[in-house]
């Protein structure tokens, strides 16, 4: 009975130290941009992206992940690919014919190069990027990497790496082909690895380029005060793009007072503004630009220390709880008329309790900077002060914890029963033994009693053959 009864409740004990897991699933945010552009653009699809920060926010967005045809922003992805597999740029090129036929028919936009003519790698490039000229991309890719249909694994191997999901190029030069897609996500992706790279750079801002005693003027008109519905005096290069397919296409960058930003504008119209037949790709970039440097600033949103939460401790000594504050300050681009009291804090995943021993600056949890409904920035959240840890709490809260669990309650209940039906039946075979010696002794002295009348009687009989007793 008692190895039956330690079994019992070493089972018991078991279940009681099972607790449930809970699995938590974090909420994906899709961010559709800092902040909505209210003037108006043209372009189905647009990215208007800071460039003062390393995390480069999406100040503002529409389709950004839609499928487009890129045009002759491939480019960029052409320029890249040569720059990283070239060692020197000032390598000779041979032009050959097969560079030149490739084009034939096509209407594409060229630099005139001749078959047998000898250009640097550099000097194909700036026709590349400045004049968008197809027959340089052509000399490029074959002389990089012997043909162009391994050129463009390049291409396609160089996006994936930077990060590209929806790009797939099948040319060099961006001429329209079905299959030749990606998307304005995508191109920012693409610009924001070759803006690291000087050269890139450097060929990619050049307005003005001189070769064979002709002067090719950036394709880019925002760059150009002689196209005065164009020209934005603080643009700088980068790409543009047409096709009847995908439309006017421009990336280009401008900075003003300190502020940086990147647009890319993707699928514009033509459209008559004024009475005059307009590319609108341009206008769209300068109006998100001007947008961007009249109503928006840098302003600290949340300072280091700034008590954002609070939480209860447990087993903390001489504390009960603990403020949460932000690690740091946050400063980030927010309207120019800003009023503090519409900025909202919100942690995110942030636990119910914490535990002591914690240390001053312990990571919690992180939280949102939320304005107008669109989250603005983020920041950490960390502990104010160091708790430290009381074991007797600890101790007493572990037993009430345990104690407290309904499971627990219900097998400490059975325990107790069956303890309390240990003890009946325990004392019940004491009782019964109790008994039994009892009725043993007064059987005993029954006997006794019995042998001392029989010797009595002997005694006065003179008879000694009387039997003894049975007992």
């Amino acid at each position: 009975m008692k190895k039956l009864l330690s079994l019992i409740i070493t089972a018991c004990l078991m279940l009681s130290l099972c607790a449930p897991v809970s699995v938590f699933a974090k909420d994906v945010n899709d961010d559709k941009g800092m902040y909505k552009i209210e003037d108006k653009l043209y372009a189905d699809a647009y990215m208007l992206v800071s460039l003062d920060d390393e995390s480069y926010p999406v100040i503002a967005q529409k389709n950004k992940d839609k499928k487009k045809f890129p045009a002759s922003l491939t480019k960029i992805a052409t320029a890249m690919v040569t720059i990283n597999n070239c060692k020197d740029l000032q390598e000779k090129v041979t032009v050959n014919q097969t560079a030149i036929d490739a084009l034939a028919g096509t209407g594409a936009q060229v630099a005139g190069l001749k078959s047998g003519e000898t250009l640097t790698v550099e000097q194909l490039l700036y026709l590349t990027m400045v004049h968008s000229a197809c027959d340089a991309c052509q000399v490029l890719a074959q002389h990089i990497a012997g043909n162009t249909a391994a050129f463009v694994k390049m291409m396609n191997d160089w996006a994936t790496s930077v990060g590209c999901t929806g790009t797939h190029f099948v040319n060099p030069d961006g001429l329209h082909d079905p299959d030749h897609y990606t998307t304005a996500a995508d191109m920012e992706l693409m610009t924001l690895e070759a803006l690291k790279n000087e050269t890139f750079t450097k060929i990619a801002t050049t307005q003005l380029y001189e070769y064979n005693d002709y002067t090719f003027i950036h394709t880019n008109y925002m760059l150009d005060k002689y196209h005065i519905t164009y020209y934005y005096e603080y643009a700088e290069g980068i790409k543009t793009g047409s096709t009847s397919e995908a439309g006017y296409c421009v990336i280009t960058k401008a900075s003003k007072n300190g502020y940086n930003y990147l647009a890319i504008v993707m699928d514009s119209p033509i459209k008559k503004l004024d009475g005059i037949d307009t590319k609108c790709s341009f206008i769209d970039a300068k109006t998100m630009f001007e947008w961007a440097f009249d109503s928006l600033k840098y302003s600290t949103v949340v300072r280091a220390n700034d008590v954002i939460s609070e939480l209860p401790v447990a087993d903390g000594k001489d504390a009960d709880t603990v403020q949460l504050v932000s690690e740091k300050d946050v400063t980030t681009l927010v309207p120019a008329n800003l009023d503090p009291s519409a900025v909202m804090i919100k942690p995110v995943e942030q636990p119910e309790s914490l535990e002591a021993p914690l240390a001053k600056g312990d990571y919690v949890c992180d939280a949102e900077i939320i304005y107008g409904n669109k989250i603005i920035a983020k920041t950490k959240l960390v502990t104010a002060k160091s708790v430290e840890l009381s074991t007797f709490l600890k101790i007493s809260n572990t037993l009430r914890n345990i104690f407290g669990r309904k499971t627990v309650f219900i097998i400490l209940l059975v325990l107790i029963l069956l303890v309390m039906l240990y003890i009946f039946a325990f004392i019940s075979k004491m009782q019964k033994a109790k008994k039994r010696s009892a009725a043993k002794r007064r059987r005993r002295e029954q006997l006794d009693e019995e042998l001392n009348r029989n010797l009595k009687n002997t005694n006065r009989g003179g008879r000694n053959d009387i039997p003894p007793p049975r007992r």
